[in-house]
């Protein structure tokens, strides 16, 4: 069972709240590509010119992969088929619900992230 520590832990990322949410609308979501489609206008790196924009893509699957995905994981929160580069609900996803449903009732009155 997920304390509420370690739900506000988790939801404390960008990426990994983009991630969930992303899950709480839809399933499967595909990694990177469907993280990054969300992600990607929000970049500090990315330029209008697109310069910058490969070494931000590069950056957030690096992070994606070696650190959000694995941390939700081992939450039991998601399941990520690396193979097939697919993520779904986990065991334990319907702990993080109460919030996801929160924070997507209520965006447009949450600050938003500024970069």
């Amino acid at each position: 069972m997920i304390g509420a520590s370690e739900l506000f832990g988790i939801l404390a990322d960008d990426m990994r709240r983009r991630l969930l949410l992303l899950l709480f609308e839809t399933e499967p979501v595909t990694v990177p590509d469907g993280v990054l489609t969300r992600s990607a206008a929000a970049s500090p790196t990315a330029r209008a010119d697109g310069r910058g924009s490969h070494q931000s893509r590069r950056t957030v699957e690096v992070r994606l992969y070696h650190v959000h995905l694995p941390k939700l994981v081992a939450a039991g929160v998601v399941e990520w088929e690396r193979e097939a580069n697919l993520v779904r609900r986990g065991p334990e996803f319907e702990a993080v619900e109460p919030l996801l449903e929160l924070l997507s009732e209520n965006a447009a009155k949450l600050p938003q992230e500024v970069y």
